[in-house]
């Protein structure tokens, strides 16, 4: 899950631009509630656009470790970023 996931993450699926993004942070705690930063709503946005269980738990993998990054501890990592997955998909 580490660098390698990210660089896979990362390099999948259509660019999506930065004004986007803006929108969709805007969006996503407009409806939801949620304050998410820009690299978690790309991922949202790749996964809204293409809904499969492969590329939804590869998200969840990948916002736990961003989510990590920040300082947040393993599980609570992993239970938010699962959270956010479900809560934006529905």
């Amino acid at each position: 899950m580490n660098f390698n996931l990210a660089q896979r993450l990362k390099k999948e699926g259509e660019y999506v631009p930065s004004f986007l993004i803006k929108i969709w942070q805007i969006r996503i705690k407009e409806k939801f509630g949620l304050e998410v930063d820009s690299d978690i709503a790309e991922v949202l946005i790749k996964i809204i656009h293409e809904r499969s269980t492969w590329k939804t738990s590869r998200a969840e993998k990948y916002i736990a470790m961003l989510l990590r990054a920040k300082g947040e501890k393993k599980e609570e990592a992993e239970k938010r970023a699962k959270e956010i997955v479900k809560t934006i998909l529905g």
